[in-house]
């Protein structure tokens, strides 16, 4: 299984970022560029199979919908 990690803004509007690892992600996170798309804001982490992050995204870019309205992570 293929995983990706992404941060989500807190509304679960929105993927901010998209790394292959954890650690890759809390890099992001901590970088200049990556405090600058979260805007110093709290996020949502979660982990997600690549095929399946294709697909949100493209139906997202495609229907307008948020995350959140596709997606029900699992808890």
């Amino acid at each position: 299984m293929n995983l990706q990690y992404i941060a989500v803004d807190l509304g679960r509007q929105r993927i901010l970022l998209v790394a292959n690892s954890m650690d890759e992600l809390n890099r992001l996170i901590l970088s200049n560029e990556g405090q600058h798309l979260i805007k110093r804001q709290a996020v949502w982490l979660y982990r997600i199979e690549t095929q399946t992050l294709s697909q949100v995204q493209q139906k997202m870019a495609k229907t307008g919908a948020s995350f959140g309205q596709l997606v029900r992570p699992e808890n």
